[in-house]
């Protein structure tokens, strides 16, 4: 079906991109946490994934922490694509068995306050309270590895 422009000189094509409202994004947050039991087992792969040789998990005075000695986040680039962007297909060359879209750790936002602590960052997340925003500190002493602490 060939359409007709009323004024031909007035014809313009752009290239648009489909986009997602924040509550479809909040609601894949909290609906991929089937049980705490779940989060934990990501929280554990993730460390895998990221090399860790070791994976510690406590509960005590109404804190969950989840404790690795992986490779962690290391730069601003790293936050701003790994941790803040969900969905990003990993690429075959970085060898992941179980992670697919960066989304795993949605799981974990579903259960409480998070403290990600991380080389020199961290994240404060508190999807219930702050929606989509989180806090970010940087510039800290370098932590190694991975430390989640969920209240």
């Amino acid at each position: 079906m060939e359409e007709v422009p009323v004024n031909t000189e007035a014809l313009t094509t752009q290239r648009r991109r489909f986009g997602m409202h924040p509550k479809l994004l909040l609601d894949v947050i909290r609906r991929q946490a089937g049980t705490l039991h779940k989060a934990i087992l990501e929280g554990v792969m993730n460390g895998v994934e990221a090399g860790a040789t070791r994976v510690d998990v406590t509960y005590a005075d109404g804190k969950l922490r989840i404790v690795d000695d992986g490779r962690g986040i290391t730069t601003a680039l790293e936050v701003e694509q790994f941790f803040e962007k969900f969905g990003t297909p990993h690429e075959a060359s970085e060898g992941k068995t179980w992670a697919q879209f960066r989304m795993g750790r949605g799981q974990l936002f579903s259960f409480g306050r998070n403290v990600w602590r991380t080389g020199p960052f961290r994240m404060t997340v508190d999807v219930e309270k702050d929606g989509l925003d989180y806090d970010l500190a940087e510039g800290l002493a370098p932590a190694d590895g991975c430390a989640i602490e969920i209240d």
